[in-house]
């Protein structure tokens, strides 16, 4: 699932980088890093609530008041927000349907490589679904 992150809400001396997983301590020049502040502040959340997320495992962090989060972390922070207000969800219950979430896309991925492959080599599979 890719999100479109504006950037509004970040201070001029936010950084960039790379990071396209939970960890955001490597550094590169393709996407945005963040403090902690402005990490609340771009996501317009309780600074006790995305500590709830760290703790959770949700995003993952180093050393929250110091490290640099990525668009990466922005963005699930986003869309824990988005679980969090639609479903009136516990943090425990968000990083479950994250989870859930990302295993179905990843399932589907796999399904359509799947039938991709099979498409070339012309051959049909059949599946009985009781």
């Amino acid at each position: 699932m890719s999100e479109t992150i504006p950037l509004d809400g970040l201070t001029s001396n936010s950084k960039i980088n790379n990071s396209n997983h939970h960890s955001s301590s490597t550094t590169d020049s393709t996407d945005i890093a963040m403090s902690f502040d402005e990490l609340i502040q771009a996501c317009n959340q309780d600074a006790d609530w995305v500590m709830e997320l760290m703790e959770e495992n949700i995003i993952e962090y180093d050393v929250p008041n110091t490290e640099l989060f990525s668009g990466y972390q922005l963005a699930i922070v986003r869309r824990a927000t988005r679980i969090s207000r639609d479903f009136d969800a516990s943090v425990p219950a968000i990083g479950l349907i994250i989870d859930l979430i990302d295993e179905l896309e990843q399932l589907r991925q796999f399904k359509r490589q799947f039938e991709n492959q099979c498409q070339t080599q012309d051959q049909v599979i059949e599946v009985d679904v009781e």
